[in-house]
């Protein structure tokens, strides 16, 4: 299934989720002036007489009677699936019936709980679904809360007045939701449940291997831009084992989970395609790179070959976070340069590897950032700890040597100013890095200690004044857009 398959999926299933759950919800099938059926309640026992308990097929649910008038609550859902089952959906009954009136329904929506398989689990922590928070388990399904994904207050005409004595009931409402779980939690016997629950014992599992995907190694072999896949053997440990994705870490550390969308928990899914590769199918599954492969063409749509993958000993967290502080770092400048710390600058951009240039090339425009990071640059790159500032450029220097846009007339300029503002600091900041790079250092900025033999004389420095460097950075030509 292609990637854009499973978002038009994932989309049909959030829209009937909301429609169950409340979110948007559908008007019902009695006329306006026709009052729904009421729900199926249980009278309460004697210590139960400020609540109305409702039937939610085996489990009950239990509504405060100080609200009950205020309230409208469906648990008669009929395209429920047993997967992702709803239970209950609670609405304001005046927002509910404005909306009904003014527009055929949809508003109101206060909270609701629904029950899930393993299979709905699975693939609700694939999707990240924020509408339901699962709170509780029975050893055999899972029930979470869920909440309205916009706000669902409604009065006649679309007004509305948070001042008003209806606003403020309808705040007093919206608690309703966590009071009715707590008790729907320990009336009905159900043991407390977190997805954190589920992903730590998850992490506790056998190792995994871990999987470099280069996503644009088929159409210009570029390995700077890469997604991180790992993998583990779900069936059988060892020889003859499948190898499946387990997660996989996008260029800016977003992590998501896998789960294989097959409608059978994945434990089971894998099972039946352990037996069949025993069997002498899906042979390419035995090897972690032919079975990211698969995940790649199933999940993403894109077409691999030899060389977009690369196993390596562990996830490189240090690329994702270089990645999104950099891509950070840009956007301030672009937006608020006035607020960006020269030496958190210039650190961010010493810090930066080729890769991470490439991942900013691909990711942004160059003729939007390119010029700001420049001036930027120039203007912190003297001041105080001169020798660290030196070192940070330079080391910008010799990371972008091999970007698309010219970093080297931006950075020799640069380099020059540091240099004449201190020679000594600078020559000691140049000793940190190996001999072939202090030269290439030395031939942008215009000198060379190597093939003197010694240090450079102080006096030296009067004849090698740069450019004035805002105005040579406010000359450079626009920078080629880089994609």
């Amino acid at each position: 299934m292609t990637f854009s398959k499973r978002l038009s999926l994932f989309a049909l299933a959030c829209l009937l989720t909301l429609t169950a759950c409340g979110g948007t919800s559908a008007p019902p099938a009695e006329g306006p002036d026709i009052p729904p059926s009421p729900p199926p309640e249980i009278a309460g026992t004697p210590e139960e007489e400020n609540v109305t308990l409702y039937d939610l097929g085996g489990l009950k649910a239990a509504l405060p009677n100080e609200y009950l008038d205020l309230l409208r609550v469906d648990t008669d859902f009929p395209d429920g699936s047993e997967s992702w089952k709803p239970l209950i959906s609670v609405y304001e009954k005046a927002s509910y019936e404005a909306a009904e009136q003014d527009f055929g329904g949809g508003a109101g929506f206060l909270f609701g709980f629904l029950s899930m398989d393993q299979a709905a689990l699975e693939q609700h922590i694939n999707y990240d679904g924020d509408h339901a928070r699962v709170f509780a388990a029975d050893g055999e399904r899972y029930y979470a809360l869920t909440g309205p994904t916009d706000v669902q207050f409604y009065r006649p005409g679309g007004e509305i007045d948070i001042e008003s004595e209806d606003w403020k009931l309808w705040e007093k409402l919206n608690e309703l939701g966590p009071r009715v779980q707590a008790d729907f939690l320990e009336r009905n016997g159900l043991q407390p449940f977190t997805v954190q629950d589920f992903l730590s014992r998850r992490a506790e599992e056998e190792d995994s291997v871990c999987l470099r995907y280069y996503p644009y190694f088929v159409k210009d072999g570029d390995t700077r831009i890469y997604y991180q896949l790992l993998l583990r053997q779900p069936a059988r440990q060892g020889e003859g084992g499948i190898w499946a994705v387990d997660r996989w870490i996008d260029k800016s550390g977003s992590q998501s989970l896998y789960f294989p969308d097959s409608g059978k928990p994945a434990a089971e899914h894998y099972a039946e395609l352990q037996k069949q590769c025993d069997a002498g199918e899906h042979l390419e599954l035995l090897a972690p790179a032919g079975a990211a492969a698969a995940f790649v063409t199933d999940y993403f749509g894109h077409e691999t070959v030899d060389g977009s993958f690369e196993e390596v000993p562990e996830v490189d967290y240090g690329y994702v976070e270089r990645n999104e502080r950099l891509h950070r770092m840009v956007l301030g400048l672009m937006s608020r340069p006035e607020d960006v710390d020269g030496m958190d600058l210039l650190s961010c951009v010493g810090e930066a590897t080729a890769d991470n240039w490439g991942v900013l090339g691909r990711w942004m425009y160059g003729s939007d950032w390119f010029a700001p990071l420049m001036e930027a640059l120039a203007e912190a790159a003297v001041g105080e700890d001169q020798q660290r500032r030196d070192s940070m450029v330079i080391s910008c220097f010799l990371a972008t040597g091999d970007a698309q846009a010219d970093f080297r007339t931006p950075l020799s300029a640069i380099l020059k100013a540091q240099f004449d503002a201190d020679s000594q600091a600078f020559l000691a900041a140049l000793r940190e890095f190996s001999e072939a790079e202090q030269i290439l250092i030395e031939d942008a900025a215009g000198f060379s200690t190597h093939l003197l033999g010694a240090v450079v004389p102080d006096g030296l420095t009067g004849a090698m004044s740069p450019p004035d460097t805002p105005e040579y950075v406010c000359a450079l030509p626009e920078a080629p857009e880089i994609f």
